[in-house]
């Protein structure tokens, strides 16, 4: 069944490039402003930017971002209802401008915006779907926790690899790529109701491979706070948040998803 979260859009600015990137965020603090900071002047970039909040209450994404940044807008969610809650909702509202393809990044700064250049150069040779990875010759990854080096490296990537018949090797890396030609042709199946935390990307990364859609991945540096704990090092908590992660994949293993 169709579901998109009921959310608001802030702003009014008018599409001035071709692609679009998407930064989904929730409670990022100061991190979200840190990270746009590193972003092109607008006079240099030849891509648009937008914000998905999913529903944060800390005051990380006030309404002045738009100007200070020169954001097309915000989109907002009521409450807070997950990821890909907040993914389905941007994508609605995406789809229905005028862009080529769609980069979709987090808001907590740790990804480097310089790579946004080569997503769009791959997005223009005709790829449906282009994933960073931080594995590849070229990336570069720090402050990585062991046990999520290995998790990725030993469980997600192979159970993904095994699910789509094709080797990726940096699989829950939310820096990403999709031709809106390709997001288009899925229809309502983006939208899944089954779709709140960690699936949509997981799925739209599989279909794109099962559907014989041009894919790559391409090198990115992704970088984590020293010397943090719990939620300010991350919200997927032990338990819960590993099973939400890994659902999808058996999903996708055992062909549950459409």
């Amino acid at each position: 069944m169709k579901q998109i979260p009921v959310y608001r859009y802030e702003g009014s600015a008018p599409q001035l490039h071709s692609y679009l990137v998407c930064i989904f965020v929730y409670n990022e603090g100061t991190k979200l402003a840190a990270q746009l900071s590193r972003f092109p002047a607008p006079e240099k970039r030849n891509f648009d930017v937008f914000i998905g909040d999913d529903g944060s209450s800390d005051g990380s994404t006030p309404s002045d971002l738009t100007t200070r940044f020169s954001l097309r807008g915000i989109i907002r969610l009521q409450k807070n209802e997950g990821l890909s809650a907040n993914i389905k909702a941007g994508l609605d509202w995406a789809l229905k401008q005028n862009y080529k393809g769609l980069i979709m990044i987090n808001g907590n700064d740790r990804d480097d915006p310089e790579a946004i250049a080569r997503f769009i150069e791959k997005l223009e040779e005709g790829f449906d779907y282009v994933q960073g990875s931080r594995f590849l010759p070229g990336g570069r990854h720090q402050n990585t926790p062991s046990y999520r080096y290995w998790a990725i490296r030993l469980v997600h990537a192979p159970i993904f690899s095994l699910a789509s018949l094709k080797w990726m090797t940096d699989t829950t890396n939310g820096y990403r790529a999709f031709s809106t030609s390709f997001l288009k042709s899925l229809g309502d199946l983006i939208f899944q109701e089954r779709f709140q935390k960690y699936e949509i990307e997981q799925y739209l990364a599989w279909k794109a491979i099962r559907m014989g859609k041009k894919v790559c991945e391409i090198p990115v540096s992704r970088r984590y706070p020293e010397n943090l704990k719990g939620s300010h090092f991350t919200k997927i908590s032990p338990g819960i948040g590993w099973y939400q992660m890994l659902k999808p994949l058996l999903c996708l293993l055992f062909r549950l998803y459409p």
